[in-house]
């Protein structure tokens, strides 16, 4: 059994309340704290001041021996261009000019955030329903589908422009293969597939059996799981019982706390050499949800550390400690 699994925590999403710029060190510190090795920060943006924010979260990290993974989150539909072509050159210069300013200063470069979920045009939650399940061209939307090639193509480009050697990562949630192994066919060549697993997904599948089909359909890339967290928002086939359990801090808070170190033991048990990394989404509590949306929100208590809506009064959650304590018995294992 090998433990050689790189533990990381998403901890920023810019413009998101609970993550004040004047935050960034106090939640890189957090991360410190429990040990991880690799810090996903959202980020997106050519101009100066994005270039030396993302500049300082590196230089933050790298001091205390963390790896940064960039999620260049640039969302090629809202773009108003007229083709596939054109989409493909402004995502060319944008990933050059920004891989040109970055350069090492990243470990890796993320491109996109779930673009399979933009081509589903976001439509998420029927992920057990044969059909819906993301693993047919037919289930996305077309005029979408092509944005999402022509985007990934020209980034990749930019990228081999502006930084050889940067190592890339693309990413998709569920079994919403369909995309990735389109691109991959096209010739589109990346270091790290991503996969976005979350708790409710161990409820109907297994990620062995994903890893195993992205193994046999991409043979020559590392994986990562970018994202995952015990899943706390309500799905439409959970009982009610269920839904009104989840809805109460101490059933949240427990449950994630027990879930955490057992999916981590998961993924070493499987014992998949090309899986590297895994990583936690996110770092804090973000109240905001339930705010602007008047109601219970799951995503608002995805944290590992409760705060208030601009990121302060921290206090860790069960998880934290149990994220920690499992992570400190990995360092510890003899290999």
């Amino acid at each position: 059994m090998s433990c050689n699994l790189s533990v990381g925590m998403n901890i920023h999403n810019r413009f998101y309340e609970a993550y004040p710029q004047e935050e960034i060190e106090k939640n890189i510190d957090a991360c410190k704290e429990l040990g991880m090795k690799i810090v996903r920060f959202n980020q997106s943006g050519t101009d100066e001041e994005s270039i030396n924010e993302i500049i300082k979260v590196s230089n933050l990290c790298h001091a205390r021996g963390m790896e940064l993974m960039l999620v260049v989150d640039k969302r090629f539909y809202d773009l108003d261009l007229k083709s596939s072509g054109e989409l493909e050159e402004y995502m060319r210069e944008y990933f050059r000019k920004l891989s040109l300013a970055l350069r090492d200063k990243v470990d890796y470069y993320q491109i996109f955030n779930e673009m399979d979920v933009a081509c589903m045009n976001g439509q998420i939650v029927n992920i057990f329903l044969p059909g819906k399940d993301g693993k047919e061209k037919g289930e996305y939307d077309y005029v979408r589908w092509d944005c999402a090639v022509a985007s990934v193509k020209g980034a990749l480009r930019g990228m081999k422009e502006g930084y050889p050697e940067g190592k890339t990562c693309i990413n998709f949630g569920w079994w919403h293969t369909a995309l990735i192994y389109e691109l991959y066919r096209l010739g589109c060549r990346f270091d790290i597939v991503g996969f976005d697993w979350y708790s409710d997904c161990e409820e109907v599948s297994s990620i062995e059996l994903l890893m195993n089909d992205v193994m046999k359909n991409i043979p020559d890339c590392d994986f990562m799981i970018c994202e995952t967290n015990f899943w706390m928002n309500l799905h439409n086939r959970y009982p009610p019982e269920r839904k009104e359990a989840l809805k109460k801090a101490e059933n949240r808070d427990k449950w994630q706390a027990e879930w955490v170190p057992e999916f981590i033991d998961t993924l070493i048990k499987i014992n998949n050499p090309r899986l590297k990394g895994v990583i936690f989404y996110e770092l804090l509590d973000e109240p905001c949800f339930e705010k602007n949306s008047g109601k219970y929100h799951g995503e608002s208590h995805f944290g590992f550390i409760a705060c208030d809506e601009k990121g302060k009064n921290k206090m860790p959650k069960p998880a934290f400690y149990s994220l920690k304590e499992k992570v400190e018995e990995l360092a510890g294992k003899k290999l």
